[in-house]
């Protein structure tokens, strides 16, 4: 078709800093007189996964006494995520390494960290 005309992004595009525009397109023909017509388009930035989970606490440094019971909470750990709505987002929790006697363990949907001697 000669008259299609593609719209294009001229930059990137961040769904945290904008996550849509309202744009105004005018189709005009080239008669003696000229007339035209109005497109008005809402454009949905979809967001994609580019931010890592942050922690709430640069550092940790819980403390539990030596005869604490077990399930006893050491911690509870905080995070966000700044690619799903400014940190509503469902974070899991995995304790990876550091705990080869299996002392430890995290409730994976909460960050509660816990003593399981």
């Amino acid at each position: 078709m000669r008259n299609c005309r593609n719209l294009r992004t001229r930059a990137v595009l961040d769904c945290e800093t904008k996550s849509y525009y309202w744009l105004t397109v005018v189709a005009q023909d080239r008669g003696a007189v000229s007339l035209s017509s109005r497109l008005d388009l809402f454009v949905r930035v979809d967001d994609v996964n580019d931010n890592v989970p942050l922690s709430v606490e640069p550092a940790y440094q819980p403390a539990v006494p030596e005869n604490a019971a077990p399930g006893t909470t050491v911690v509870q750990l905080r995070a966000f995520d700044l690619d799903h709505g400014g940190g509503d987002a469902e974070l899991a929790f995995q304790l990876t390494a550091g705990d080869s006697q299996g002392h430890f363990a995290i409730d994976a949907r909460t960050g509660q960290g816990g003593s399981i001697l």
